[in-house]
């Protein structure tokens, strides 16, 4: 009960003060626009204001959505469907942050006097905060998976490699007559590997929603 509470807390608090900063932002942009503020009104004023909205919205959404409700209702393939998207909300929202930072050093640096707002500090001590948590955790996610891909193909390349040289040496008509059989097998490992993977998620699903619910039994 204590690991489900302080794991949840924490995902809820981070949801949370990511939405605060949101809604801050977009309460500080609408009051420039509607004061006519022009020294603030630059060319990444719309993009930052117009994705502001987006990521409220694409936060609240993914919120009521859990992934066993994707899985139960549309299967594996939507979920993983679902977290390709939020890769590449995630690497935009990364951009969105820099450039929210940048806007804001951007109105202190000009000495845009009609932008002079306690939320605009506020906005840039939050965005770099979390430009720099965010950044660092998807890059160590990324190197993790890499080395570790990497690792597994190269141990597994250099045993086939080996095989199939000695098979050329000692037989070259017959390894040139296997290579279609070879690009076919190349295939079908593709298509089993991404069978896995899909399976793999259902069943992490699964398990999150039964370990969250024993938890809460107990």
């Amino acid at each position: 009960m204590a690991d489900f509470g302080v794991s949840y807390f924490i995902k809820a608090l981070s949801s949370v003060l990511t939405l605060i900063l949101l809604v801050i932002i977009y309460s500080y942009l609408y009051n420039l626009e509607n004061k006519g503020c022009a020294c603030a009104l630059t060319k990444d004023f719309s993009f930052i204001k117009g994705f502001t909205i987006f990521a409220i919205i694409y936060l609240l959404f993914s919120a009521m959505i859990p992934d066993e409700a994707l899985y139960n209702n549309l299967g594996g393939n939507v979920v993983l469907i679902n977290k390709f998207v939020d890769l590449i909300f995630v690497l935009v929202f990364i951009y969105y942050l820099y450039e929210v930072f940048k806007y804001t050093r951007y109105l202190v640096n000009e000495k845009c006097k009609c932008s002079v707002d306690s939320r605009r500090e506020i906005i840039m001590i939050g965005s770099m905060i979390e430009f720099i948590l965010i950044f660092v955790l998807f890059l160590l996610h990324i190197i993790i998976f890499v080395v570790a891909s990497t690792f597994f193909n190269v141990v597994r390349s250099v045993n086939e490699g080996a095989d199939e040289i000695r098979e050329v040496i000692h037989d070259p008509i017959s390894s040139i007559r296997k290579v279609p059989e070879r690009l076919a097998s190349s295939v079908r490992e593709i298509r089993s590997d991404l069978g896995k993977t899909i399976n793999e998620v259902g069943r992490t699903v699964k398990n999150t929603r039964g370990n969250n619910t024993y938890k809460l039994n107990v």
